[in-house]
């Protein structure tokens, strides 16, 4: 099967990239064919090593560096030219040139410019993967696929741990569990091997007020482990404000020798070796709206057979399910510091526990299941 990925965006922050690797990949794995679509005279940091078909009406639309009026513009622009690249696709599918199109990365806006374009009727299937829709988007999402039942061919899939659309009533919308995120070129190994010191990682950029970095490391500091546990930070602050703060903290404890912080910013490989070479990994989102989308770090963690000490808004349905580490309070660093302690305490019994929930959970949302999902 002659499989294409409809790429419109281009990140330099690499997540829309992996995804489409990720699938790219398991359909070779699969004996499909895959091939990747772009807008004209458009490219992407990264190369998938499969052929690449360009599509009529205008390069992809970089919002990088533009202002709120400019950024106006650009998204009216790139709605404009989505719907070229859309007629575009279908004249191929018309061809016969392709079983299948995927939109990897989708928003409610995608499905407003397919009614605007004849790929509303393609003879192929045309699966739009959306990653999760929260409930403000909701009513837009809802309108928008229901504006979409007459169209046969088109496919909505939301990848979600939690279905919001029981009682809504639209029948082209499925849900269907996201992939583990293993990145390209990264081994991981499923056997977890007890060693001192424990290191549990702590990764993300610095933002003053954000999150309560100094109080995080006070509770792991209060844990008393010494040399058992080691806390490895990531120093990576966002502007000169940020700078600052971040330079106090790192100064502030900076005679602790079991927290140790990694400066700067983190891409691709570096990003992913860093994460290989700690043992826990502390997730500490507290936006609700991981109750919704789930997180791409949290899935790194999961492929790369990490225990996590995780929120109760961090995508909930995996520790509901999988016993794989502990959810952590941050509204008090005092109760914190204890659930650190208690963990790491009990971490070398637990050890296989988690190794077997965590080959479950590889197992469970595994690409090969993702993609049987997107194909059905």
């Amino acid at each position: 099967m002659r499989a294409a990925i409809l790429e419109t965006v281009k990140t330099s922050g690499g997540f829309e990239q992996e995804f489409d690797r990720l699938i790219i990949n398991e359909l070779k794995k699969q004996g499909h064919e895959p091939v990747l679509y772009l807008p004209e005279h458009s490219s992407l940091p990264v190369d998938f090593g499969i052929p690449v078909e360009y599509m009529q009406g205008g390069e992809i639309v970089d919002y990088e560096g533009a202002g709120k009026v400019k950024k106006l513009w650009l998204s009216i622009q790139r709605e404009q030219r989505r719907v070229r690249w859309f007629d575009s696709a279908y004249e191929k599918a018309v061809n016969g040139e392709v079983d299948v199109i995927f939109l990897t990365t989708a928003t409610y806006r995608y499905l407003r410019s397919l009614r605007k374009s004849k790929l509303k009727d393609s003879p192929v299937p045309v699966v739009f993967i959306f990653l999760g829709v929260n409930p403000q988007e909701k009513p837009k999402f809802l309108a928008q696929a229901r504006a979409c039942l007459p169209y046969k061919n088109i496919k909505l899939k939301i990848t979600s741990l939690r279905n919001d659309f029981v009682n809504d009533q639209v029948p082209n919308v499925e849900i269907i569990p996201p992939p583990v995120l293993l990145p390209d070129g990264i081994e991981a190994d499923s056997h977890l091997i007890y060693k001192e010191p424990v290191r549990i990682g702590f990764f993300g950029h610095y933002r003053k007020g954000e999150k309560d970095v100094e109080g995080i490391i006070r509770a792991f500091v209060q844990t008393n482990m010494g040399s058992k546990a080691e806390f490895v930070v990531q120093a990576a602050p966002t502007d000169a404000e940020d700078a600052e703060d971040m330079q106090r903290i790192m100064d502030t404890y900076s005679r602790e020798t079991n927290v140790t912080f990694i400066k700067g910013k983190l891409f691709g490989k570096s990003w992913y070796d860093a994460l290989q070479h700690v043992d826990i990994l502390f997730l500490p989102y507290s936006n609700p709206r991981y109750l919704y989308n789930w997180s791409a770090v949290y899935f790194n963690a999961l492929a790369l057979y990490k225990p996590v000490l995780v929120t109760s808004v961090l995508n909930p349905e995996i520790l509901a399910q999988y016993t794989i580490g502990a959810e952590v309070n941050l509204q008090d660093m005092d109760v914190l510091s204890v659930q650190l302690r208690d963990f790491l305490m009990s971490y070398k019994e637990n050890i296989p526990m988690y190794e077997n929930n965590l080959c479950k959970v590889n197992s469970d949302f595994s690409t090969a299941v993702f993609l049987k999902q997107i194909l059905k």
